[in-house]
């Protein structure tokens, strides 16, 4: 009995190719045989739309199959006269674009397709997880030869990035997510020393594949905010504090702020410009290492000097 693919795909005769495309996937999805075990109409519905779709994705079958529709070859859609169905006799138009045998009493499709696949045997292994110990589609709607079972499969990773400053990147903290498309809540801990570009990994917080079910994992990336008063590098951190011109040249002691106290520091006489002094073990506790802290002294030159500060420094020979 002849076919109307039009209507096996549900598509009008002036569907563009990624219209045709578009419908199959939607249609593939719903009657492939991993998703209705041992359900006889499902995989002859699958079989339908594989065999129109073969005809329709194919430029010079899809030209060959419309004429035959136009001078009569069919009644139905599109043809003279007629009503639902085909006429012709019995012809069954389909035998026209068969090229081989598949297993099981299946005709297997190898067209040239479009979008440079081969034709839906093509999409449906890179869509349902085809290559290697993959699936070879049949227009019959079930797997063709393959090689051992297939694997569950997972659906892909979903990947997410959240934003925290430098301290809650120091201490560590606690987010909430909403995982879109489904709102669901998700609380998420920001473990204590993650460095910017730190990835967490939820496991099986993902998405799931269509036929196993199995969820994919959700990967973070965190991302921290640089900080007006400290640097990280590794474990160590890096901050600076301000002196006077005069305190630099007498020494003094100035007030430092770490990441979980202020530390009172001792500048000895003479200190230049520019000093790195070493707060041993001040720095990021990771594991089992801690970091120090480093204090860069910046010595601020006043912009304007009194007559009596200027004779001074005249005088005075360094």
């Amino acid at each position: 009995m002849s076919k109307d693919y039009y209507q096996i795909l549900g598509v009008s005769e002036a569907a563009s190719p990624d219209e045709i495309k578009k419908q199959f996937r939607k249609l593939a999805m719903k009657y492939h045989p991993d998703r209705n075990h041992g359900d006889k109409a499902a995989e002859d519905k699958f079989k339908g739309i594989s065999e129109a779709y073969d005809t329709l994705s194919d430029p010079k079958k899809k030209q060959e199959y419309d004429t035959m529709r136009k001078y009569g070859a069919f009644a139905g859609a599109g043809a003279s006269g007629g009503s639902g169905g085909f006429g012709g006799g019995g012809f069954d138009f389909s035998q026209m674009f068969r090229q081989g045998s598949g297993p099981r009493g299946f005709q297997t499709f190898r067209s040239g397709g479009m979008d440079g696949l081969n034709g839906f045997e093509d999409i449906l292994n890179s869509f349902f997880g085809g290559g290697q110990g993959g699936f070879s589609f049949s227009a019959g709607g079930r797997p063709g030869a393959r090689q051992g079972r297939r694997r569950a499969q997972r659906g892909p990773n979903v990947e997410t990035s959240l934003v925290v400053n430098f301290m809650e990147s120091v201490r560590g903290t606690r987010r909430e997510l909403i995982i879109q498309p489904t709102g669901k809540k998700l609380k998420v801990r920001i473990p204590a020393g993650i460095e910017n570009g730190g990835k967490i990994r939820l496991k099986g917080q993902g998405q799931p594949d269509p036929f196993s079910g199995q969820f994919s994992d959700l990967i973070i990336t965190v991302k921290v905010m640089p900080d007006q008063n400290f640097e990280r590098k590794g474990n160590d951190v890096y901050t600076k504090v301000k002196v006077s011109f005069k305190d630099a040249i007498l020494g003094t002691k100035v007030q430092v702020k770490t990441l979980t106290k202020t530390i009172s520091l001792n500048l000895k006489p003479g200190t230049q410009p520019g000093a790195l002094m070493r707060l041993k073990g001040q720095g990021l506790a990771v594991g089992d290492k801690t970091g120090d802290c480093y204090v860069r002294i910046e010595v601020e030159i006043p912009e304007t000097i009194t007559e009596e500060q200027r004779k001074l420094l005249e005088e005075w020979e360094g």
